[in-house]
C-alpha cells in the first residue's frame, strides 16, 4: 500500500509539472506576441524571461539569454549601470530612453519602464518594458524639419500687408474674423478686452469655429505681440515626444539627445497656444500644472531650473466639464487655464454669418482661382442657411472652394458646382409629396410678377416641353435641355413637376 500511495503521489506531481510547464508555455507565446520587448530577472540577476520583441530590438536569440546572468550577456553592464538592477535595489519604478544600433547602422530608439516585481512583500526580480518609438521619433524630427523651413519661408517674404505679424509666427487679427452674429460679436469683444493682461485663456469651441485665429488674434492685441506666437498641437504626438518638445532637452539626458529649446523656451515673452489640451495625457497635464503654478521649468534630465515668461493660451473641442468628468482634462488644471474662458459658438446657432462668410470666401477664392463668380444661387444660399455645419466655418470655407473650382465661364455658383454630397442632402431636403399624376401638366403660366418670377415659369414651360417630348425620360430630357439628370431631378423636386403618360 506505501508503494502504491508512492507512485500515486509521484503521478500526481508530474502532472502538476507537466501542467506549469504547459502553462508556462503558454504565457511565453501570449509575450512573444507583444509589440514591447521584454526581459525580466530573478533578484540574482538571472534572465528568467527575454520574449521575441526584445530578441529583435537587442540582437540576442532568447533561448541563449535565458538562464544566464546580466553580466554574462552584457559585459560592459555594471549593478550600478544596470537599470534592472537599480529597479531591484530601491524597489521603484524607472523610466529611460536608449537607442540601440543594429548591425547594420540603422539606430532603434526605445522607451524603457523597469519594475520591481513583489510577490506577498518579496522582492523577487525585476521586469524591462521596451517599446519600439524609432518611427515616431522620425516622424518628430520630419515635423520639426518642416517648422524650421516654413519659418525660413516666412521670414524671407515680402510681407505686403503689414498688420501681418509674420515675424511672430501669425496671420490673424480681430478684423479678420468675419461675422454679423450678435453674440459673436460679444464674444470677439471678451476677447479683446482679454488680450490687455497676461492671464491665462481657455478656447472652447467645436472644431472648425476658428479656435486658433481668435488665439493668434489675442496675441496680437496684447503687449506681447512683438514676442513669438508659437502653437503645438497636442495630439499630434505621443507623451514622450510632447514633452520633450514642450520642456527641451539636454545633451546626455537619454543617448542621441542634444540641447534644443523647448516650446516654453522659443515662446519667452510672448504665447504658446496648445490646441486640443484634452489630448494630453493626465501625467503631462500634471508637469504642465507646476510648470504654469510656478512659472519655471526644466529640459529632460537637467537640473537647472529656467524661468519663463510664458502667456498660456489653450483650446479645447468639448465641453470641459465633461472632459473632466470622463478623466481627458484635469480639474486643477481646468481651473489655472480658465482665468478668461472665451466660448465660440457654432455656425448653426449663427445663421446671419452665414451669408456674409459665404460672400467672404467667394471674394478671397475666386481671385486665387481666377473666376468671376458675383453671387450664389438663392436655392442654394437656403439649402446653406438650413444645413448644420458639423465642420463649421471650415466645413463652409472648403465648400465654397470646391464649388469655385467647378466654375467654367458662369457668374453664379448653382445646384450642378455642388460637392456631391450636398446635392444629394440638397435633394432629400426637397422631396415633399408630388400631387396625383395627370394627362398633363398641372402648371399653367401667369405672366404676371417680377423678371426673376417669370423666368421661373418659363423655366418651368420648357422643362415640362422636354418631357413631352422624350415621353417622360429624364436623362434624354436633361441632355435636351443641356443639364444633368441629377440637377433636373432637383428641378422637377423644387416646381413639383410630375408626369404621366
Amino acid at each position: 500500500m506505501v508503494i502504491i500511495k508512492n507512485i500515486t503521489e509521484q503521478q500526481n506531481l508530474k502532472y502538476q509539472l507537466q501542467s506549469a510547464k504547459e502553462t508556462l508555455r503558454f504565457c511565453e507565446m501570449i509575450f512573444d506576441e507583444m509589440s514591447e520587448g521584454i526581459c525580466a530577472i530573478d533578484t540574482q540577476g538571472k534572465i528568467q524571461f527575454y520574449n521575441k520583441k526584445m530578441g529583435t530590438l537587442d540582437l540576442r536569440e532568447p533561448q541563449a539569454v535565458k538562464g544566464k546572468r546580466v553580466f554574462e550577456v552584457w559585459p560592459n553592464i555594471t549593478e550600478e549601470s544596470s537599470t534592472l538592477f537599480t529597479s531591484l535595489r530601491l524597489a521603484k519604478p524607472l523610466s529611460q530612453r536608449e537607442v540601440h544600433f543594429t548591425n547594420t547602422g540603422k539606430a532603434i530608439t526605445t522607451v524603457a519602464r523597469t519594475i520591481p516585481l513583489k510577490v506577498d512583500g518579496k522582492s523577487i526580480g525585476a521586469v524591462q518594458i521596451s517599446s519600439d518609438i524609432t518611427e515616431k521619433k522620425h516622424l518628430t524630427e520630419i515635423i520639426r524639419t518642416l517648422q524650421t523651413k516654413e519659418e525660413s519661408v516666412l521670414t524671407s517674404q515680402n510681407n505686403e500687408d503689414k498688420r501681418k505679424k509674420i515675424n511672430n509666427h501669425t496671420r490673424f487679427q480681430f478684423q479678420d474674423i468675419i461675422c454679423a452674429n450678435r453674440e459673436m460679436r460679444k464674444t470677439i469683444e471678451h476677447s479683446y478686452r482679454a488680450a490687455r493682461s497676461s492671464s491665462n485663456v481657455l478656447i472652447t469651441g467645436e472644431t472648425g469655429t476658428g479656435k486658433e485665429l481668435f488665439a493668434q488674434s489675442i496675441h496680437n492685441e496684447s503687449k506681447r505681440r512683438n514676442k513669438p506666437f508659437i502653437a503645438q498641437n497636442c495630439a499630434a504626438l505621443p507623451e514622450n515626444l510632447l514633452e520633450s518638445l514642450l520642456f527641451g532637452t539636454i545633451a546626455g539626458s537619454f543617448t542621441g539627445a542634444v540641447d534644443r529649446e523647448g516650446l516654453f523656451e522659443q515662446a519667452q515673452g510672448g504665447t504658446l497656444l496648445l490646441d486640443e489640451i484634452n489630448s494630453m495625457s493626465l501625467n503631462l497635464q500634471a508637469k504642465l500644472l507646476r510648470a504654469l503654478q510656478e512659472k519655471k521649468i526644466q529640459r529632460l534630465g537637467a537640473s537647472r531650473v529656467i524661468d519663463v515668461d510664458v502667456r498660456i493660451i489653450a483650446t479645447i473641442n468639448e465641453e470641459p466639464l465633461k472632459a473632466i468628468e470622463e478623466k481627458r482634462l484635469r480639474e486643477d488644471l481646468f481651473y489655472r487655464l480658465s482665468v478668461v474662458h472665451i466660448s465660440i459658438p457654432p455656425l448653426r446657432q449663427r445663421k446671419e454669418d452665414i451669408l456674409v462668410l459665404i460672400d467672404h470666401f467667394i471674394q478671397k477664392h475666386k481671385k486665387k482661382l481666377d473666376v468671376h463668380v458675383k453671387k450664389m444661387d438663392p436655392d442654394i444660399q437656403n439649402f446653406f442657411l438650413d444645413y448644420q455645419w458639423p465642420g463649421n466655418v471650415r466645413q463652409l470655407e472648403h465648400a465654397i472652394e470646391g464649388c469655385l473650382n467647378l466654375i467654367y465661364d458662369e457668374d453664379i455658383i448653382t445646384f450642378e458646382h455642388l460637392p456631391p454630397t450636398f446635392r444629394e442632402q440638397m435633394l432629400e431636403s426637397l422631396a415633399q409629396p408630388i400631387s396625383p399624376p395627370a394627362k398633363s401638366f398641372s402648371h399653367v403660366p401667369q405672366w404676371e410678377g417680377t423678371l426673376a418670377e417669370q423666368l421661373e415659369k418659363i423655366e418651368v414651360l420648357l422643362i415640362e416641353k422636354a418631357l413631352r417630348e422624350t415621353n417622360g425620360n429624364i436623362t434624354k430630357a436633361g441632355s435636351k435641355l443641356g443639364i444633368s439628370r441629377q440637377n433636373l431631378n432637383y428641378k422637377l423636386k423644387k416646381y413639383q413637376i410630375s408626369f404621366s403618360n
